[in-house]
């Protein structure tokens, strides 16, 4: 049966997403706005909403672009790089912190998962990488599939570090390239996508073709 810590952590996680669908607007130009609107403090508020808002499911690609509108190349793509990766680990510390202990009970008694997840203890980094940059991986949810695994912390920070280069700044630059018309930012945006896609299946062959560990 769930703990009362399960139960409580599921009910705050469901406000916290219910409020964010809500609550906030979803555009990358207002969330900008919001953002801009509190003066030099605007960095410190992109990257407190990327450690709040990410667990809560919002969608990363829009905050990647509002930081991007809000503070060009270089800044919105250091500040989304920074945010996706704080974000993700506060989203696997609080899974791991919940709801692994009760997760891990059940996966004891079916084997084909416990080898699932013995297998990420053994290749957590190539495999939280593959899953990052594969396009249409919801993200967010895989934060929290990590957090109850057994996925090593440091393999899982390395996996969303480098992911985000390729999976998250990208947004950076396209709402960037959006607001200023260039087409060159575009263009490297799309080709940082298409080039963490390819690597995505690179890590997936040879993850498939890896032994099982005993």
């Amino acid at each position: 049966m769930p703990s009362k810590r399960l139960i409580g952590g599921a009910a705050v996680g469901l406000a916290a997403i219910a409020a964010a669908a809500c609550l906030l607007p979803h555009s990358p130009a207002q969330l900008r706005d919001l953002i801009l609107g509190v003066g030099l403090a605007g960095p410190a508020l992109a990257l407190a909403s990327w450690v709040l808002l990410t667990p809560a499911l919002f969608p990363g690609p829009v905050l990647g672009a509002t930081c991007g509108l809000a503070f060009g190349f270089l800044g919105g793509a250091a500040l989304a790089w920074a945010g996706a990766v704080l974000g993700g680990l506060t989203a696997f510390a609080l899974a791991r912190t919940i709801a692994r202990s009760h997760v891990q009970h059940l996966l004891e008694r079916r084997r084909r998962l416990g080898s699932i997840d013995a297998a990420l203890e053994h290749r957590g980094f190539s495999a939280m990488l593959a899953a990052r940059l594969m396009p249409g991986v919801p993200v967010s949810w895989l934060h929290y599939v990590a957090g109850v695994s057994r996925v090593r912390p440091r393999a899982f920070f390395g996996a969303i570090a480098i992911g985000a280069l390729l999976r998250t700044t990208p947004y950076a630059l396209l709402g960037q390239g959006l607001a200023g018309g260039s087409m060159l930012t575009l263009g490297a945006a799309g080709a940082s996508i298409a080039i963490g896609g390819l690597a995505a299946g690179f890590l997936l062959r040879r993850l498939r073709a890896a032994p099982t560990p005993a």
